[in-house]
């Protein structure tokens, strides 16, 4: 369990084209079928899979990014095998070739209110994960407090496997930890999952050792804004601990880049146990994060707040076509 505070402490506080007009009197051949007139079309599925291997809703408002890395928002409003037109407020109609998608992603009608993006699946608080998992083909690498460096990579809709590695491996304590995690969702908005977090470690003396955490987790909400519950036992080569950790935390977006992040531990369950945890904001575009954690705890005898978490994160990946 030794090994589990130092590397609990060292993640904490190491941290359009233009129409042609036809000529006159000449023959006017359409290039492509013509697109139907805004609200002309009733929202409808269409059997026509996408990127992301769902399928596709005309009159659905989508996130779009192409691979040359031009994002809009649009509502769908004709697809084709070959191409999907969007009607767009800035743009007009935009017709993108599927070879072209990097991503789509269906937004919420809040979600286009207020102008959001698609900024992930919502997988992590701050160091916690949520039960909701990376789409297959979806990655995400990260550094945490300049200390530490982080990936993670679906490998389905509902496994995930990550590493995590010290930037420089002589500063604190040399270790390797993996992360691997499997995901269900129950519903759109519910999600229950269950993961390890396993270091080995060498100690400055030669010694060497190894200790993580089993736990299990139950997401509820979006990707955006969603609240997560966890239980996690300590594994260790002296067995499974005996006292479980609680985690509650959230996160809840409050504009189009930013969200506000919690998350909170309780060590055990009686009337003299204290907790801490992590809050603060998360800065996110579609493709980077970067966030800011107060560290925060309380006890029988003293408590405190201070700055503690920083990280960066990039997220990569290109969704192939099925």
């Amino acid at each position: 369990m030794r090994f589990l505070l130092l590397l609990g402490g060292l993640l904490v506080a190491g941290s359009a084209w233009a129409q042609q007009p036809a000529l006159p009197g000449a023959p006017q051949v359409p290039a492509s079928p013509p697109t139907p007139a805004p609200g002309s079309v009733k929202t409808a599925e269409l059997p026509v899979t996408s990127v992301t291997g769902r399928h596709e809703v005309i009159g659905q408002i989508y996130s779009v990014e192409t691979a040359g890395g031009t994002l809009f928002n649009g509502t769908l409003r004709a697809a084709t095998e070959e191409e999907l037109t969007f009607e767009t407020k800035e743009l007009g109609v935009v017709t993108v070739q599927r070879a072209n998608l990097r991503q789509l992603s269906s937004l919420t009608p809040e979600q286009a209110r207020r102008g959001f993006d698609y900024v992930g699946n919502g997988t992590r608080m701050f160091i916690a994960p949520t039960a909701r998992n990376l789409h297959r083909g979806e990655g995400e690498i990260k550094v945490i407090d300049i200390f530490l460096t982080g990936i993670d990579y679906g490998i389905t809709d509902n496994v995930s496997v990550g590493l995590l590695v010290p930037i420089i491996p002589v500063v604190g304590i040399p270790f390797v930890a993996v992360t691997p995690k499997v995901s269900v969702p129950l519903s759109d908005k519910f999600h229950v999952g269950a993961g390890v977090l396993y270091g080995f470690a060498t100690g400055i003396d030669g010694g060497s050792g190894s200790g993580g955490v089993g736990y299990g987790l139950a997401t509820y909400g979006s990707a955006d804004t969603n609240l997560t519950f966890g239980l996690g036992y300590g594994i260790g080569s002296d067995g499974i601990g005996g006292s479980p950790v609680g985690v509650i935390g959230a996160n809840v977006r409050v504009s189009r880049l930013f969200s506000l992040v919690n998350e909170t531990y309780l060590a055990s369950f009686d009337s003299n146990s204290g907790f801490g945890g992590l809050a603060g904001v998360r800065y996110a575009s579609p493709r980077f994060s970067g966030s800011l954690g107060m560290l925060y705890f309380t006890s029988r005898n003293n408590g405190g707040i201070y700055p503690a978490y920083l990280d960066v994160a990039y997220r990569f990946g290109k969704v192939k076509l099925r």
